[in-house]
């Protein structure tokens, strides 16, 4: 019993945030089981959840390690990273091949056809880095698409650097087709990281997508 509490922490840990459900299919028991687990992690502080709500349907939780977890990391492990990402910086070549990677990861879940649809491809962005715990709802204003996460899900490095925060930005920018602002970041203080996608004055000329999104 202790290697599956063990596995399930793990998984929080490498994907950020799952589901129950995801948590049971990827090891193979059942939600009952899973559940017992995260109730248990929950009250060692190894593990919060939160509600997602969405346009349609009913709200449903997600769990994600919390930093007492994190910290199960190896010592070594954790200032190589903070080395790594102090000299790093926020060099431009860098966040590009971070954000391209990550959007190649996610391009086939993008539908050809919506790339002429704001709002729906601001739906499937949505949807698609919802388990990488980058975004996890949208609304829309009058000044365009904001899409939000309430989750930093890395907190620690982007206290260290920016480069998280720009890679991710790019990385919805070259999801969207469209130009993104960031606006809000919690390491800052600010309650959630938001996003903006601006509608774009006629004849404008679009982001250029990752090949294959479009």
């Amino acid at each position: 019993m202790q290697g599956t509490r063990d596995t399930i922490l793990g998984l929080l840990i490498e994907r950020r945030e799952a589901r129950v459900e995801d948590l049971a299919s990827a090891l193979e028991i059942t939600p009952a089981a899973v559940r017992r687990h995260l109730d248990n992690l929950r009250a060692d502080g190894l593990v919060d959840a939160r509600t997602v709500r969405q346009h349609t349907g009913r709200p449903y939780y997600t769990y994600h390690a919390t930093e007492k977890a994190n910290g199960v990391l190896p010592s070594g492990y954790a200032d190589l990273m903070e080395r790594m990402l102090r000299n790093l910086g926020t060099r431009e070549d860098v966040t590009t091949g971070v954000a391209t990677s990550l959007a190649e990861r996610h391009r086939d879940e993008m539908s050809p056809w919506s790339a002429g649809d704001l709002e729906v491809r601001v739906g499937q962005v949505t949807e698609s880095l919802r388990p990488e715990g980058i975004l996890d709802h949208w609304y829309e204003d009058d000044d365009g698409f904001h899409l939000l996460n309430d989750q930093c899900p890395y907190l620690r490095a982007a206290e260290i650097s920016g480069l998280p925060c720009e890679s991710d930005r790019r990385a919805i920018e070259l999801l969207m087709g469209s130009s993104v602002e960031q606006i809000h970041r919690i390491v800052d203080g600010a309650p959630c990281c938001e996003y903006v996608v601006r509608r774009l004055p006629l004849g404008s000329e679009p982001i250029q997508m990752i090949k294959g999104a479009s």
